[in-house]
């Protein structure tokens, strides 16, 4: 498939079905079947165009809006489970604009800076695991905004609260085990990047590895304040937005420098 073709038909159909959701949640309403059925298929073209962007020529191409496309993409495919699976409509309002504007980015900004991975097993562990750290835990910060956004709403309007949300304690435990989940994932990118001497002679190597060690350190804080302490509800979540950000800072900042700064 063109990449025009995927990256309108992705955009189209998350734009359209975020102002669906929007509308319908807001009226206390259920969705339709067939919004599943859009939902898979945006998930389908996001899918392809991710797989054409960095696959789809010589080598990879690894660039800022390249892996922002991939990392929508494992996070979307996440919504999409816990949507089918436990009804999750929450993630959807702050997931779909996120996903939308990722496609929207890769269609204007594009960089070609091809590498190839062929029996480089290690490294492609690295950015796969690397990946899957960045999804999972951008699906946490956005679970943190919805915590504190409905701890907020009790404590103020409690009578404004949509059903759709669910119960604090169920939105806790939800952004507990993607905060886990997460971290796990971003444990192993670290320890692989240890493995791979070539990657910390790399030019944005100092900063992004310091980043995200201090985000390690701010999510393990976090993880075993949970279990020893109890931390949870705003101060968990406030905690775990400044780790994500950390995380998310000292990969994709420090791309933004090397490809369109410097």
């Amino acid at each position: 498939m063109g990449l025009v073709f995927l990256e309108s038909a992705s955009f189209i159909i998350y734009s359209g079905l975020f102002i669906y959701t929007w509308q319908c949640l807001s009226k206390n309403g259920t969705l339709h079947p067939l919004s599943i059925i859009a939902y898979i298929v945006a998930l389908i073209c996001h899918g392809f165009l991710s797989y054409q962007l960095i696959d789809g020529g010589d080598g990879q191409n690894l660039s800022l809006f390249n892996i922002f496309v991939m990392t929508t993409w494992v996070a979307m495919c996440l919504v999409g489970w816990n949507l089918i699976k436990h009804q999750a409509h929450s993630l959807l309002l702050v997931s779909l604009p996120i996903a939308a504007i990722s496609i929207l980015e890769a269609a204007f900004f594009q960089s070609v800076s091809p590498i190839t991975l062929n029996g480089k097993f290690l490294n492609l562990m690295h950015i796969l695991s690397g990946i899957a750290a960045m999804s999972i835990l951008l699906l946490a910060a956005l679970q943190s905004i919805l915590v504190l956004y409905l701890d907020r709403g009790l404590r103020q309007h409690p009578a404004s609260i949509h059903h759709w949300l669910g119960s604090l304690q169920g939105m806790e435990r939800y952004l507990i085990q993607l905060l886990t989940t997460g971290f796990i994932f971003m444990s192993i990118s670290l320890v692989l990047v240890a493995l791979l001497p070539d990657e910390l002679k790399s030019a944005q190597a100092l900063h992004k590895i310091i980043l995200t060690i201090a985000s390690w350190l701010v999510l393990a804080s976090l993880m075993f304040g949970r279990y020893i302490r109890g931390w949870r509800g705003v101060f968990a979540a406030k905690w775990s937005l400044l780790g994500v950000f950390l995380l998310l800072l000292g990969y994709f900042g420090s791309k933004l420098v090397i490809e369109f700064i410097l």
